[in-house]
């Protein structure tokens, strides 16, 4: 028989595994960039944890998969054999890595950037499609208000995410001096 759970990312960008079929269940465990950096011994940028995540997700085992499903996963041998996968692979790809995860960040934000503004248009008075007596107006208002938190709090998660990838384009990865390829 062949566990349930599963493992996917989530909107956040993180790793989760879910105990059933569906991602309607919370998740039973979400890797988070400090199962690695406890490998490491030192921070890890939003690229690095992506290829790790999935890593993980491309070798987690059937047996840990019966872990997330009966909620009892602990990190482990796999999150360490992530990490050495990542300083196995050649600087070029490593930095290849780094500059997708820049443009992905910086597009996100762009987008989610739009979206709020997007949302405060709408609920100025000449492009609110309802009139103020109208029975939905105060829930599409509430509905903007919220578009509007969700896509400023996503802007901001990713302007630290983007800070934290430029950081290693600083030079501060380990080992990466004598790996050229």
């Amino acid at each position: 028989m062949s566990p349930n759970a599963y493992v996917s990312f989530n909107n956040h960008g993180l790793l989760c595994g879910y105990p059933g079929e569906e991602e309607v269940e919370p998740a039973a465990f979400t890797w988070t960039y400090d199962d690695f950096e406890q490998h490491l011994g030192e921070s890890i940028t939003p690229s690095m944890y992506r290829f790790m995540a999935q890593y993980v997700k491309e070798n987690i085992t059937k047996e840990e998969l019966y872990e997330i499903q009966a909620e009892d996963y602990y990190p482990g041998d796999v999150e360490e054999d992530a990490v050495n996968a990542y300083f196995d692979i050649p600087i070029n790809r490593k930095i290849a890595l780094h500059e997708q995860m820049l443009d992905e960040l910086r597009n996100e934000k762009t987008f989610a950037e739009a979206k709020e503004v997007a949302a405060i248009d709408a609920l100025l008075d000449e492009h609110n499609p309802f009139g103020e007596d109208s029975p939905i107006s105060h829930e599409y208002a509430d509905f903007m208000r919220r578009l509007i938190i969700e896509n400023r709090t996503k802007a901001d998660r990713l302007e630290g995410e983007i800070h934290e990838e430029e950081q290693w384009r600083g030079g501060h990865e380990e080992g990466a001096e004598n790996d050229v390829m």
